[in-house]
């Protein structure tokens, strides 16, 4: 825990997959709208750091480990929480409120939760984008409630930014089949020096060696190197940037930079970055697409795979602009 937990607040649950979180932003800034507080957001340390000492939540519980149910109500309860909010679809947090006694307890129908819930509604059978999902179960509770704000996250962290213009580069995914090819991604990097940007790879520690192979001699790896946080810094410090279809891209539109995200088996309409400045590039007519399969089954993975870098890169050539 950070600094003072207030009593008889509302707890917000982080999840631990970074797009899921990033969305948590925009549900924190339309609670804030809607006059509900104090905020205690609350879950996997990597995740809810973002808020750490920061205007979004009044205080934040980080959790190192992942700690069972009985220690999760444990904490509802010696805090005296007055709500719940918990929108990852797993059972652990409204099992967890329920037993607490937290008098709200606001999330989704699925993963066993919707008995535990004052207040619940569908998700994956639940029609748009997954904030809009997110929203009309708010409105449940907040009737005629708004549509959730931008993030307009800022992370209030300097980083050493390039003396020239720099590009992030984000290659790497949570699925093997939302990953456009490494040559691809090394293709667009030598685009973009040749343009006058320098180049950073951002990632996790598990993408070292691909950050590696896609910046080269000429880029800036830091995959394995940043916090989240830090990540948002270099994001928002960037003149644009180039994902998959990843929690970083989510978080480079959160940040408002411009963000190209390329998709291939999954819906963007439903799952694609939230921002004021978003590119969705697809390859249309692939008949095989969106599967949504860790997976891919199909032979030259055509979905990402026939998206060249030298469309990407006029995409976002053209969303720089």
């Amino acid at each position: 825990m950070t600094g003072p937990i207030p009593l008889d607040a509302t707890w917000v649950r982080f999840p631990r997959f970074v797009g899921d979180a990033v969305m948590q932003l925009s549900v924190l800034r339309l609670l804030r709208q809607l006059g509900v507080g104090p905020l205690v957001a609350w879950g996997p340390a990597a995740t809810v750091a973002l808020v750490e000492d920061h205007g979004l939540a009044d205080a934040v519980v980080l959790e190192r480990d992942k700690p069972g149910v009985l220690a999760l109500a444990r904490t509802l309860r010696e805090h005296r929480a007055a709500r719940s909010i918990h929108f990852p679809k797993t059972l652990r947090p409204a099992l967890a409120a329920w037993l607490a006694g937290v008098p709200e307890r606001i999330g989704v129908d699925e993963s066993l939760q919707g008995p535990f819930n004052t207040t619940s509604g569908p998700f994956w059978k639940a029609e748009g984008h997954f904030l809009d999902r997110y929203a009309a179960i708010l409105r449940k509770r907040w009737p005629g409630a708004p549509d959730p704000p931008p993030a307009d996250y800022d992370p209030g962290l300097q980083i050493p930014a390039p003396d020239q213009p720099f590009l992030c580069l984000l290659p790497g995914s949570a699925w093997p089949s939302k990953a456009w090819p490494a040559s691809h991604w090394r293709a667009l990097a030598l685009r973009a020096r040749r343009e006058g940007f320098a180049v950073v790879v951002l990632g996790s520690a598990a993408e070292t060696d691909l950050g590696a192979q896609v910046a080269g001699a000429e880029g800036l790896n830091l995959c394995g190197k940043t916090s989240l946080r830090e990540a948002a810094a270099w994001l928002r410090a960037a003149r644009g940037a180039a994902g998959n279809d990843s929690g970083l891209s989510h978080l480079a539109a959160a940040c408002g930079t411009p963000i190209l995200a390329l998709f291939g088996p999954t819906p963007a309409a439903a799952s694609g970055p939230r921002g004021l400045k978003v590119r969705i590039l697809r390859r249309e007519g692939v008949p095989c697409a969106p599967c949504e399969t860790r997976i891919c089954f199909t032979e030259g993975h055509p979905c990402l795979a026939d998206l060249a870098p030298d469309e990407a890169w006029a995409a976002l050539a053209a969303l720089l602009d």
